[in-house]
């Protein structure tokens, strides 16, 4: 197996309870250097290199791949003189603060031939992978409508760099609003057009974002979907009772998927979806769902509702062995910034606003 060592650009809490953890479950991999301009915080990881300024990993010839971890607006430079330096790059969600800069990055990436990657990791949850595979298998036949939200209550965590549109582009769409609009993309199909409202509820003279937004999309082929995403939902607590939640109906079946229920769907399939008297009934994620091919985590490990996030670490390095970039890539990220580009923007003109292309 061929040794993989890695860099990570930021040492904040996203490096430490989701890259970090996941990373040192990979076989043959060797997190060498990690950096954070504020003093100490590199040093308190437990890795080797520690550094201040990501230049100097950027510089090491033993470094294969770098994970970006750093606030939004720093993603697009990092990115992009990553692979300029020819270092695959694993980039957290949202990519850049709108379209034309992530379009920049997922260009570098290509011109330069490195692996890439955004860090969409509910794309890993079991219940999502077994619910692909049932939209894929035509369980719910033609999809019509999805109903999709992400409801969290205002933590600390939400606040600082997140709480301003010139650091993190927007606000709660960006920060969870991202995962949401990937995953239903991901299960549904492209998100054509979308009119929008938002609301900021918070009384912060430091923030300029919002804290509340809903919109209605319509989607290829005909499909519906409305979307709410709020941090001021008191009793959804982030990490501990948020919920993110995406109900589809077709033609044949429905099927809903809770975050809070990573090993299970809601489901009316089969004589249960063409009876209406029939309420839907939970089941079981499939053995085979519960981790990806390969993988080495042990699915018994740790809280089902956080462990399965490792398995995004361990397919990028895969796929860095592989030298082949595989979903969600950096064009994911793209297809989902143009929607949440133009979410704002017709939240701020009160007009249905077509997506842009990738």
């Amino acid at each position: 197996m061929t040794p993989v060592t890695i860099g990570i650009i930021g040492a904040g809490n996203v490096a430490r309870s989701i890259h970090l953890p996941g990373l040192r479950l990979c076989r043959d991999v060797n997190v060498a250097a990690i950096c954070s301009p504020i003093p100490g915080e590199a040093q308190s990881c437990g890795v080797p290199g520690a550094y201040l300024a990501y230049e100097e990993v950027l510089q090491r010839a033993d470094i294969d791949a770098i994970v970006v971890a750093t606030p939004t607006f720093l993603h697009p430079e990092i990115v992009i003189r990553a692979a300029e330096a020819g270092k695959h790059v694993l980039c957290e969600k949202p990519l850049a603060l709108n379209l034309a800069a992530a379009r920049e990055m997922y260009a570098a990436a290509e011109k330069a031939g490195v692996v890439h990657m955004t860090a969409f990791t509910y794309r890993f949850t079991p219940a999502v992978q077994y619910l692909k595979h049932l939209v894929d298998e035509g369980a719910l036949g033609s999809l019509r409508t999805v109903r999709a939200a992400y409801l969290m209550a205002l933590s600390s965590h939400l606040l600082g760099w997140r709480s301003t549109a010139a650091h993190a582009g927007s606000g709660v769409l960006a920060d969870i609003g991202s995962h949401l609009v990937h995953l239903v993309q991901f299960l549904a199909g492209k998100i054509e057009s979308v009119s929008a409202s938002q609301m900021k509820f918070r009384q912060d003279p430091a923030s300029d974002v919002e804290d509340w937004i809903a919109f209605l999309a319509d989607m290829q082929g005909g499909v519906c979907a409305t979307f709410e995403i709020s941090r001021v939902c008191p009793g959804r607590g982030a990490g501990i009772s948020e919920n993110m939640t995406i109900e589809l109906y077709g033609s044949d079946g429905a099927a809903a998927f809770s975050l809070q229920d990573p090993w299970g769907l809601e489901v009316a399939l089969g004589e249960d979806g063409s009876d209406p008297a029939r309420p839907m009934r939970r089941c079981e994620v499939p053995t085979e769902f519960l981790r990806l091919p390969g993988s080495v985590r042990d699915v018994h490990d740790g809280d089902p509702r956080w462990s399965y996030r490792y398995d995004q670490q361990f397919q990028f390095v895969e796929s860095v062995r592989l030298g082949r970039s595989r979903a969600p890539t950096l064009l994911d990220g793209v297809r989902c910034q143009a929607v949440l580009d133009a979410a704002l923007e017709s939240a701020q003109t009160r007009k249905w606003i077509k997506v842009a292309q990738a």
